[in-house]
């Protein structure tokens, strides 16, 4: 069995536990009145801080080149900046449930990416695998089409730059330390969000934080680390359409996690989403098991 592969799929887990309590938490934290825009900058301002101290003692062993920071800034506004005040902007004038479809479509255009410029070849049953889990995507709207307004272009918008993000990074660690692009991606993009913060005047609530909020704020940071860690480090051992593919099951986590805090049961059309979204991710998985074929890519 190829080792590598079910690394990466063992961290893509790990990715999909930590987003879906991620989520949970993040939602608890928005409730709390916190500034979005001032809650991105803050916590990957501190992710990233983190990134740069575990970088430290193993700076010297990457010998980089101007390429290379070239490489890190495309991720910084790619993946790290743009996209989440994107995201944000426009979940500020869209509704929670369009912004939430939306963005679990991630995995649709990585998938349609990886076929494209990675050269990724999927079976039959894998693109079976890809839709059924698109019904379970479609199942969490009733299957009912809405209506693209600003937010949900900027949404979907930012969810497009993710999955470019996805291909860039895919690429960039054929030669580069996971650990390099995940700090450049939080600490680079923190410095852009918060100029951004800045010139929109959304800092001004950093004084108002009560200890409570910035308690929550550092443990959201913490799960935003663990996910950065975990998901550029199963990309660096897995195909990419097979990592954001395992990542949809954080949304079951998601609700489960949100079921816990009120003592209930997930409702029929989220059970529907839930078998749906694992059953396909299941398929799609066990394909690039059978088959033992692992991508190589160009450098």
């Amino acid at each position: 069995m190829n080792k590598n592969l079910v690394l990466g799929i063992k961290f893509a887990l790990a990715t999909a536990l930590i987003s879906g309590l991620a989520n949970f938490f993040n939602k608890e934290i928005i409730i709390s009145g916190v500034n979005p825009v001032l809650l991105t900058a803050i916590k990957n301002g501190m992710v990233g801080l983190a990134f740069i101290a575990m970088l430290l003692p193993v700076f010297k062993t990457q010998k980089l080149k101007k390429a290379d920071w070239l490489k890190f800034c495309l991720i910084a506004l790619i993946g790290g900046s743009f996209s989440f005040i994107l995201f944000f902007k426009g979940l500020a004038i869209s509704t929670a449930i369009k912004g939430s479809f939306i963005h679990k479509s991630l995995f649709i255009w990585a998938a349609l990416l990886s076929l494209i410029f990675l050269k990724e070849k999927f079976s039959k049953f894998q693109f079976a695998g890809l839709a059924i889990m698109a019904t379970g995507l479609l199942s969490l709207i009733a299957f009912k089409f809405f209506a693209f307004g600003k937010g949900e272009w900027m949404i979907l918008a930012a969810t497009i730059l993710w999955s470019i993000e996805v291909i860039l990074a895919k690429r960039f660690l054929s030669n580069i330390d996971y650990r390099f692009l995940a700090a450049a991606r939080m600490a680079l993009g923190a410095l852009i969000i918060f100029a951004f913060a800045f010139f929109s005047h959304s800092l001004t609530g950093i004084a108002a934080l009560s200890g409570l909020a910035w308690l929550k704020i550092f443990i959201v940071s913490a799960f935003l680390f663990g996910y950065v860690l975990t998901w550029y480090k199963a990309l660096s051992f897995a195909p990419a359409s097979l990592v954001t593919s395992i990542l949809t099951l954080a949304f079951p986590i998601t609700v489960i996690a949100s079921n816990l805090k009120i003592f209930s049961l997930p409702k029929i059309p989220d059970m529907l989403s839930i078998t749906l979204l694992a059953a396909g991710a299941i398929i799609f998985i066990q394909q690039f098991l059978k088959k033992q074929w692992y991508p190589k890519l160009k450098t």
